[in-house]
């Protein structure tokens, strides 16, 4: 009886054996291209996500920046009055930091949609054909050239302002240059990782094509 059990629980061993080789071999099989697609593609995205949190603070920073200011209209024709009239002055009265806000804005939607489009490629299991890698190639160059001359462009009015009004700036003003300074340093820093992208991009062309 023993020796004619022991084929039988020895076949059905390896039975089973195989059937779990078999689906560890199919879960694998179906994890496994998403994963190998993935993996040389993780530096460039993490550069990305690096550009998308910088411009993100920027945006939020400028978008939000204000100060309030108060003029004083002093006597009219034959009225003797004056008239103090408040004005809560915004960033976006600035065709500067407008532009700023617009540079922020652009990259972030190019950031998020070259993000979306590489995962969908991969997804698919087709590789990045040739029609993405050239327009990544050349957005990547004007959203760098956006990126870059947003910055220049708030850190330029950020001098001139502390240059012309420092002598009789007042408190408010100042937290809102500051704030104008810091979104524009951080635009800087999201048009420098965008140089990185640039430059991966750039070396991956002959790659994908």
């Amino acid at each position: 009886m023993d020796q004619n059990q022991t084929p039988s629980t020895t076949t059905m061993d390896q039975t089973s054996t195989t059937t779990m080789n078999q689906n560890q071999t199919s879960s694998t099989s179906a994890v496994s291209p998403m994963m190998v697609g993935l993996k040389p593609l993780m530096k460039p995205l993490a550069i990305r996500a690096i550009t998308f949190i910088f411009l993100f603070v920027s945006l939020i920073v400028i978008a939000t920046d204000s100060f309030e200011t108060s003029e004083t209209l002093e006597t009219l024709d034959e009225y003797d009055f004056t008239l103090n009239v408040k004005a809560n002055v915004k960033s976006s009265d600035f065709s500067a930091y407008r532009y700023m806000i617009s540079a922020d804005a652009i990259g972030m939607a190019y950031t998020l949609l070259i993000v979306w489009l590489t995962i969908s490629h991969v997804k698919s299991g087709s590789p990045i054909d040739s029609g993405l890698a050239y327009f990544e190639f050349y957005s990547d160059k004007v959203i760098l050239f956006l990126l870059s001359t947003g910055a220049a462009a708030g850190l330029g009015l950020t001098v001139e302002f502390n240059r012309v009004t420092h002598k009789e700036i007042i408190s408010d003003k100042q937290k809102f240059i500051n704030m104008a300074n810091a979104s524009a340093s951080l635009l800087l820093l999201g048009s420098i990782s965008s140089f990185i992208s640039s430059v991966v991009s750039s070396l991956n062309l002959p790659k994908r094509c």
